[in-house]
């Protein structure tokens, strides 16, 4: 059934397009099909969710409705637009008959799924994670599991239970969806993720094709991205220069995250190891730009804007132009649930495209209506994260200079050449040579990264990167701009430098794709003893006491996750909650040193099932473990392979 859900939602998002939209190019329809298909999906099946927990205490109907409603959707559609079906075999034929296009599509595709299984698979009954993956994807899996085994609705974060999910959780509960409805989590999660990365490549790759009308600038921008390269690649080679240079590249294990110029490897391939959710979201900003600059940047040969000709919507169809307007106003509107730092660069890419066109009346009234509608829909998003107990209520707060603390323009310009390395002066060389207009829009993708050097996000200064690469994406097509402008100047020289320029700017970037092909494994058992206990002797997303903080092995909390459970508190909830009153509640329960009417009290009001003392607790010199308490005052519900768990009841 999960096939269905699939096509059903990519057959919904082409129809909104033909419906909604005069997009023509193949990549965009391809693209956004998949892209919009399961953000308007994803949205829809956790509100039907919510609906049908709340009346009928049924967590898999949704699924039946959402393909009815689809399927009704996609008929109404065949029968008023003529031809559709004609359309979409045309559109498929023709992306195929884009040699360029679908050569470099299969190829995202193969380095995707490579990428994403490598660092997580099942193997022989195991789920095998990398070890620099292993935090993050712990936590995202036992997400999705929490939804395909049910009872997580409305959602709560797995790692800190009976707290309602504010951050940025659709695109694992939309994982969550095609799991529980027949594929494993693991493959229902590295499917996504996998075409998630593939279209936002493909998309840089449009992007680079439409701005400036060369194939090499979008497939030079899409390996910037990947492979992006700071100085830190000179130093690692500085430092290991040898005979065996060549071997210690293939063999070389871990980032260059710990180095002068990396910080916390925050703009390499580990982030897209470890927030691997993020791909969707960068896709659909890309798509939504360029989407918007395709339809009103309309130039001459001479490449500045052709005002007087310019020919948008409005102007032969006032009803398409709102419809048109409305669609992408809530498609925008919709993505602080996928990613809220996404939905940022979006709404200041709206708004002030809108404002730089005020004096167009053509451009002006359509973006406005789609920037007041993408800030209408994502408003009452956007205030519920700082609601409540948690840590955002504080932020946004100034924060001048990023990891600098201090605005010194210096100080400032030789950090982010450390960071970015040649990349930074090839950026400004592309801005200087490119169009006026070109310039402005350069400027606006570019507030993002200001952005990041004003504030801070949250309480992890590191989560602003997400902003910078949002600016990157496009600013990585400037940088190819230049280089392939610089190859095609007649002197044989010039193709020397332009190469070896490309060289520079991906060669860390390689160092560290070795570093994944490397990286440490992790088995986790799938079905331990333990996890299969739970599945079998406990309700749906119960909740567990035990050791908050990570460790990288199989241990009792990812076999809690494994099983569909959560964590009362962990540490890793640290960047959005105080977690000081349940960390105090955790010590008061282990150490037992209150009455057990007391402790009785606390877990019936923190809504705690069981106590968990495992192996790692035991050993901890943090947090200290009163078992023989534990054992007189509770009953005990298992008791294997080091693994206790207590119950009041």
């Amino acid at each position: 059934m999960f096939i269905l859900l699939l096509i059903a939602s990519f057959l919904t998002g082409f129809c909104m397009l033909k419906k909604f939209t005069q997009i023509k190019a193949p990549i965009m329809m391809i693209s956004g099909s998949f892209l919009l298909g399961c953000l308007f999906s994803g949205t829809l099946l956790y509100w039907m969710d919510i609906l049908f927990v709340k009346t009928l205490n049924d967590y898999y109907i949704s699924n039946i409705v959402y393909l009815i409603i689809s399927a009704a959707f996609i008929i109404y559609i065949y029968k008023t637009e003529a031809k559709i079906h004609k359309d979409l075999f045309k559109v498929i034929k023709e992306f195929c008959s884009d040699k360029v296009a679908i050569i470099c599509f299969i190829a995202f595709v193969l380095f995707s799924t490579w990428f994403n299984y490598n660092t997580f698979r099942l193997s022989d009954g195991n789920i095998t994670i990398s070890g620099g993956a292993w935090s993050d994807i712990t936590f995202h899996h036992g997400f999705v599991r929490s939804i395909s085994l049910g009872q997580n609705i409305p959602v709560e974060y797995v790692f800190y239970a009976n707290t309602p999910a504010k951050y940025h959780f659709l695109f694992n509960y939309y994982a969550g969806k095609i799991s529980q409805t027949g594929l494993h989590s693991v493959h229902a999660l590295n499917l996504m993720c996998s075409l998630s990365l593939s279209f936002l490549l493909l998309m840089i790759f449009q992007f680079g094709r439409t701005v400036f009308k060369n194939d090499a600038v979008g497939i030079l921008g899409a390996l910037f991205l990947l492979f992006h390269s700071s100085l830190s690649g000179l130093k690692w080679i500085f430092d290991n220069w040898g005979w065996d240079i060549f071997k210690k590249i293939y063999e070389k294990t871990g980032w260059l995250a710990q180095t002068d110029f990396e910080g916390w490897g925050l703009f390499n391939l580990n982030v897209f190891v470890n927030q691997r959710h993020f791909a969707f979201s960068l896709a659909l900003l890309v798509f939504i730009v360029t989407y918007v600059i395709s339809l009103y940047e309309k130039e001459t040969e001479n490449s500045e804007p052709a005002e007087a000709k310019s020919t948008t919507p409005n102007q032969h169809n006032n009803r398409l132009w709102f419809f048109s307007s409305c669609f992408i106003g809530v498609a925008a509107g919709l993505t602080p649930y996928w990613n809220s730092v996404v939905n940022t660069a979006l709404l200041s890419f709206l708004g002030l495209y809108t404002i730089i066109n005020i004096r167009k009346k053509d451009i002006f009234e359509p973006m406005f209506v789609t920037t007041a509608i993408a800030g209408f829909v994502s408003l009452p998003q956007l205030m519920r994260f700082k609601s409540g107990s948690s840590s955002l209520n504080e932020y946004p707060k100034l924060h001048i200079g990023y990891e600098l603390n201090h605005f010194d323009l210096f100080d400032l310009t030789e950090y982010y050449f450390k960071v970015l390395g040649l990349k930074l002066i090839i950026v400004v060389i592309g801005l200087l040579i490119i169009s006026n207009r070109k310039k402005i829009l350069f400027l606006i993708l570019s507030i993002p990264f200001i952005l990041a050097n004003l504030l801070q996000l949250g309480v992890v200064l590191y989560d602003n990167n997400k902003l910078m690469i949002s600016t990157l994406i496009f600013i990585n097509c400037l940088a190819a701009y230049y280089l392939v402008e610089l190859f095609k100047l007649k002197p044989f020289i010039f193709k020397i430098v332009s190469v070896a320029l490309c060289f520079s700017l991906m060669f860390a970037g390689v160092l560290d794709l070795m570093s994944v092909k490397n990286l440490r494994k992790v088995d986790v058992a799938d079905k331990s003893d333990f996890t299969q206990w739970i599945i079998e002797n406990t309700e749906p997303g119960s909740v567990f006491l035990t050791l908050p903080t990570i460790q990288y092995y199989d241990n009792a909390v990812s076999n809690i996750l494994m099983a569909g459970g959560k964590i009362y508190v962990h540490n890793a909830a640290s960047s959005a909650y105080k977690l000081d009153e349940r960390l105090n509640n955790l010590d008061i329960i282990f150490r037992g040193e209150k009455s057990f009417e007391k402790i009785k009290s606390i877990m019936e009001q923190e809504g705690i099932d069981y106590i968990v003392v495992s192996p790692e607790l035991r050993e901890s010199k943090e947090y200290k473990v009163n078992e023989e308490f534990l054992s007189q005052n509770f009953v005990t519900k298992y008791n294997n392979n080091g693994i206790a768990v207590y119950s009041i009841y």
